[in-house]
């Protein structure tokens, strides 16, 4: 199963001379992919094929791309391959006399694997945690389980399960609780399989409190919550993670409001390689939000991240203050593909390319918004730091999402087509045409291409969550090949026949996959009913966040022949909601073995928050100010300032927050100059601002002493006003 190394001689004959030049050709095999690594002098005219062994036609993988600081290496990846079969590959140099041919063979990875012994774990035996440091042989695995109704406890542990350095060991249909900085750790393993692991309640709430003056988690000596993960995997090589389901952390991260997220996280690698992360439920909710459903660490090191040869397919992740999924670092033929994101500030990051190259695509990423609804992009690059040959390249993906942006670096290149965006934006990339940026074929609403088309995607249903295009939308029938996806798909965007999150199991969703609510006067709008579908024999249970109880599932378990059909209704419960305006969930309909299918679940209530919250003071400006339209007043950043006196009567953290409209057109540095007893004001961004309705922004954080005090506000750019609101418990500013 490790890396396999070809060595070809080259033989090259001209009229002239013979020159003799070494190639290598590489392989980094896992299920249903493999990164394939070209070693030679040539940068140029590189030509790599493969097929299943037996068969006849050659395919097409990725699009090579060459590194010189790798000692000369093209890199590139098959994907769609069946488990357990050999491929062979053959690469050819062409660049004018030069003639250099490599071949190799290699096998993917097995589904299945031989068992020399099966441990059953008691509940006496991980009642305080448990600790794995066995090394099973590739022949001979060792597969630990537990009884019915064991839970692994990790209370007042460093973690729940630990995996030290363990060798060919699978851990399967396991429930674990509890780790104070982990649920589970997996340290420098090697060959391991995590598969249905039901993992909740880690976090260690008792050091922890939440600060009203900061928005934050904070322990005695001050320190933000940060790095408590449902699964973290310390290095290691050929790791598995599969049909887990991570949710209800003891504890939820702050959003970006009060500053960087910080607090739990669903799985989070530190450097590993050859891993696969498959099938998994990462689900926060609407009260227990992650900072990333999968975190990325070391997001600027070469071999940061998920570092290399690495596989996340299939995984719905939900419930993020940050980023979905981050892919920093290394990115070295990292794939991203099939995965569905909803409810996150952001989609999938790729800054920190630093090796590549990272592949994206045929992804979902839509309903994006963080706990208080604020959003970024679907993608985020940046031009911090990136590879000089690093590349990533996105392909077949959706977005449903204001801002569905994606930005063009001018630090490594980045390659769309067949996307579904709101823009692609061109960040310095054509003044580096050397980087080999390049954007066609992408539906986008507002053109920055000759080569994309301009409109606005018309999808079957997208409030049953169904994103397939209709015949007569825009990108309908447009698709593009790509090379590397050997199959046609006419349409931009997702294929329309692939239900994602991908799941390989006989349950298929065949009329939607969202549920959408009112509640108005304590009434409800009708139960929402789904259509499932079983393609072969299933059986499951509903399951969802400890904290959605204001919606049931009926049946909440059910059993289904091959060929039949069942009905399910989501009925909301209005008595259950009157605490915010927005609620979000999502369930599942899982079987014994992890396999499941989520299903989304979205209310909208008619809840009034108070105008005054507790510890909240709030001022309206009025004259001398020119009135507007909402009750706000004209607030000129040339001309005016804003000075108000509060008294606080006891020391703590202040948060200062304003109701604010931007003007027509939208400023480009919306913020707002904030100064405190006598102070030189210092700039704030404002996020989030529009033309139409006031926004509650944050602004700034003190903390102040006992006594009267003095803001000072004056804004950047002219700006609508409505109040400016002074509170001592920020949660009275919220709005849900």
């Amino acid at each position: 199963m490790a890396s396999v190394k070809i060595f070809a001689a080259m033989l090259l004959l001209t009229a002239a001379a013979a020159v003799s030049v070494a190639a290598e050709l590489s392989f980094a095999p896992l299920f249903n992919s493999c990164s394939i690594y070209l070693k030679t002098e040539n940068s140029k005219g590189c030509t790599i094929l493969y097929r299943e062994k037996g068969t006849q036609k050659w395919l097409t993988p990725f699009e090579p791309v060459w590194d010189r600081s790798y000692g000369g290496r093209h890199r590139t990846c098959a994907v769609d391959l069946k488990p357990d079969t050999v491929y062979e590959v053959k690469a050819e140099i062409r660049w004018g006399k030069i003639r250099e041919n490599a071949e190799g063979t290699f096998r993917t990875w097995a589904e299945k694997v031989p068992i020399a012994k099966k441990i059953v774990l008691t509940q006496k035996q991980v009642n305080n945690g448990y600790v794995i440091k066995a090394k099973g042989k590739p022949d001979g695995w060792i597969l630990y389980t537990a009884a019915p109704g064991v839970v692994v406890k990790g209370d007042g542990k460093r973690q729940a399960l630990l995996l030290d350095q363990a060798e060919y060991v699978i851990v399967e249909n396991m429930t674990v609780k509890g780790g104070n900085n982990n649920a589970v750790f997996l340290n420098k393993c090697k060959y391991v399989r995590l598969r249905n692991l039901d993992i909740s309640a880690w976090c260690d709430p008792g050091n922890w409190k939440f600060s009203k003056g900061t928005g934050r988690m904070v322990n005695s000596a001050g320190r933000t919550l940060s790095n408590k993960n449902g699964i973290y995997l310390n290095g290691g090589f050929g790791q598995v993670i599969e049909r887990c389901y991570i949710h209800d952390p003891l504890l939820s991260s702050n959003s970006w409001r009060y500053g960087h997220p910080d607090g739990p996280q669903g799985i989070s690698p530190w450097k590993p390689e050859s891993t696969v992360i498959r099938y998994n439920d990462i689900c926060g909710s609407d009260l227990k939000w992650w900072n990333d459903g999968i975190a990325g660490t070391g997001n600027f090191d070469l071999d940061g991240g998920l570092n290399k040869d690495c596989d996340v397919y299939g995984n719905f992740i939900a419930f993020a203050n940050d980023d979905a999924i981050e892919l920093d670092g290394g990115q070295q033929l990292v794939r991203c593909y099939r995965n569905h994101f909803e409810n996150c500030f952001m989609g999938i990051s790729i800054q920190g390319c630093m090796t590549g190259p990272s592949f994206v695509f045929e992804n979902r990423v839509v309903d994006l918004g963080d706990e208080l609804h604020r959003r970024s992009s679907a993608f985020k690059t940046a031009d911090v730091w990136g590879g000089y040959y690093a590349a990533s390249y996105f392909y077949n993906n959706t977005t449903d999402n204001a801002n569905a942006r994606l930005r063009l670096c001018r630090n490594f290149r980045i390659v769309a087509k067949n996307n579904i965006l709101d823009e692609i934006v061109d960040g310095g990339a054509t003044q580096f045409p050397f980087l080999g940026t390049r954007w066609e074929n992408n539906l986008v609403k507002v053109k920055s291409s000759p080569k994309d088309m301009n409109g606005v995607p018309q999808y079957t249903n997208a409030a049953r969550g169904i994103y397939t295009l209709k015949k007569s939308s825009p990108g309908a029938g447009k698709g593009a090949a790509v090379p590397g996806l050997n199959y046609k798909n006419p349409d931009l965007g997702v294929p329309r026949d692939l239900e994602l999150p991908l799941r390989p199991f006989g349950l298929s969703l065949a009329d939607g996959r969202k549920a959408c609510f009112t509640v108005k006067k304590g009434k409800a709008s009708a139960p929402v009913k789904f259509t499932l579908k079983a393609v072969a024999p299933v059986k499951f249970a509903v399951r969802k966040s400890l904290d959605s109880d204001w919606y049931e599932v009926t049946p909440a378990a059910a059993s289904l022949k091959k060929g039949e059909t069942l009905t399910i209704t989501v009925k909301v419960k209005p008595e259950k909601m009157n605490s915010r305006i927005h609620y979000r969930s999502a369930f599942f309909l899982r079987t014994a073995d992890g396999w499941s299918r989520p299903v989304s679940v979205r209310a909208v209530t008619d809840y009034k928050y108070p105008e005054n919250g507790n510890g909240m003071l709030t001022f309206k400006p009025g004259a001398p100010f020119k009135k507007v339209s909402g009750g706000g007043v004209r607030f000129d950043g040339k001309e005016h300032k804003l000075e108000y006196k509060f008294t606080l009567s006891e020391p703590g953290g202040v948060f200062i927050s304003l109701d604010v409209r931007a003007l027509e057109p939208l400023g480009r540095h919306d913020s707002i100059r904030i100064g405190i007893n006598g102070e030189k004001p210092s700039y704030c961004g404002l996020r989030g601002l529009n033309t139409k309705t006031y926004t509650r922004t944050a602004a700034k954080s003190y903390k102040l002493p006992a006594g009267t005090h003095t803001v000072t506000l004056s804004p950047r750019e002219s700006l609508d006003l409505k109040a400016v609101h002074i509170v001592t418990d920020v949660t009275a500013d919220e709005r849900r």
